[in-house]
């Protein structure tokens, strides 16, 4: 009797439960991320340089689904999420003047309510004084150059002539990164889909802008989160900065070698230069980390040849990012002729922190030293289009033509695509 009771009484019961649950919406949609406070090492408080921890929940196990995010829609800043888990999101606190930052995460599209963090700038303070970032005046130079607007944000800067006692023909294309102007890393070596030369993978990527990049035989390279060029070991010198690209925001750090990059965790885009230009607005061969701590090392290397690498006048290609991460620089400086001597590597950061980088890296020069730049170019189209200075690699006659140029085969490219185009 008992049995048949309870029969009969369970769909009462499960009437009862259904009218006792949460109510769905009805679109099954993950919950916003939640933000119930912050925990810091110091009382707290962020400090600029250091991790900071948000407390709350709905956040991704997956760190490279979150984002924390402070500024207003369009010019909103990213911050990369360095750790996380469902109820925690590490990221490291920016540099600001000010004591306070709304800061908010972002979780597979999906954002928070905000939260006013706190700065305390006084912890770590001593009687020590921080170097200044180097001042360096272009402005001699910037009045003989040419300056070209090639779309909205992104302007072409043209220089030829005497600069730091030397005759000098650089090509400078500044670009402001937003809604419309994008930064990339590529690689695919000789693939016969995107052709060969610089040109030929800019068009292949719809790119506006691109110069060649890392050395594709040396330097270990990521793309969209796939290794494209694995981690090998090289002469220390070359290998000794990374541009990191995660989420649309470019960064340049430092590294000791390939592998280290290759290790690196949560950065979608990745690729290996060197030597570091300019770090933290110094001039990298100028401090003195440089000079007693780095500078011996490298010269007891057996490939360290006299310091021919950085020492020597050769074409350069270097990229270079603002202090705001929101501006960067690409650069190619022609040489190994007569009216274009090339520069050392000191003469390229000095140059680059002139321009303005907070940061930057020299990738691969020599005879791949090229730019190129949609709409534009100084030869015939039907024969090499959209290059806007003067490759060196010789001709099938070892002869080098200032006004007929080869482009030496690149493996990857550093390039800007815009919808603007």
């Amino acid at each position: 009797m008992k049995k048949v009771l309870l029969l009969l009484l369970l769909p009462v019961f499960a009437l009862f439960a259904n009218s006792c649950a949460p109510e769905d919406d009805g679109a099954g949609d993950v919950p916003a991320p939640y933000i119930s406070g912050v925990t810091t090492e110091f009382d707290g408080k962020a400090v600029s340089g250091k991790p900071v921890t948000i407390n709350g929940l709905n956040f991704s196990p997956k760190a490279s689904e979150n984002q924390v995010l402070y500024g207003i829609g369009l010019n909103a800043t990213s911050l990369r999420v360095t750790e996380s888990s469902e109820t925690h999101v590490v990221f490291t606190a920016p540099e600001i003047s000010g004591d306070q930052l709304k800061i908010r995460v972002s979780t597979n599209g999906k954002e928070s309510n905000s939260y006013l963090l706190e700065f305390d700038h006084s912890w770590g303070k001593d009687d020590t004084v921080e170097p200044e970032e180097d001042v360096v005046d272009l402005s001699a130079m910037m009045e003989k150059a040419t300056v070209v607007k090639v779309r909205d944000g992104i302007e072409w800067i043209q220089f030829a002539g005497v600069w730091e006692g030397q005759t000098r023909n650089i090509n400078i294309v500044k670009t402001t990164l937003n809604e419309h102007n994008k930064v990339g890393i590529y690689y695919d070596y000789k693939s016969v889909d995107d052709g060969y030369n610089i040109n030929d993978k800019c068009e292949y990527l719809d790119a506006i802008v691109g110069t060649n990049g890392p050395m594709a035989c040396c330097h270990y390279v990521r793309v969209d989160g796939v290794t494209k060029r694995g981690a090998n070991g090289q002469d220390p010198w070359i290998v000794n900065a990374a541009l990191t690209i995660h989420n649309g925001v470019p960064d340049i750090i430092e590294i000791k070698d390939n592998f280290e990059a290759a290790g690196l965790k949560n950065v979608d885009n990745i690729g290996v230069g060197g030597p570091m230009l300019v770090y933290n607005g110094k001039i990298c061969e100028e401090l003195d980390s440089f000079k007693k701590d780095i500078l011996p090392v490298w010269k007891k290397h057996e490939n360290w040849n006299g310091g021919a690498f950085i020492n020597t006048t050769h074409p350069r290609t270097a990229f270079g990012i603002s202090k705001d991460q929101k501006t960067v620089y690409h650069v190619v400086v022609d040489g190994r002729w007569s009216k274009a001597v090339g520069m050392q590597t000191r003469v390229l950061a000095k140059l680059m922190r002139g321009l303005g980088c907070y940061k930057a890296v020299n990738f691969d020069g020599g005879g791949g030293t090229a730019m190129y730049i949609y709409g534009h170019g100084l030869y015939d189209p039907e024969i090499l289009t959209g290059i806007v200075n003067h490759p060196c690699d010789p001709q099938d006659d070892n002869k080098r033509y200032w006004n007929n140029p080869r482009l030496r085969p690149c493996g990857n490219a550093v390039y800007i695509k815009s919808d603007l185009k």
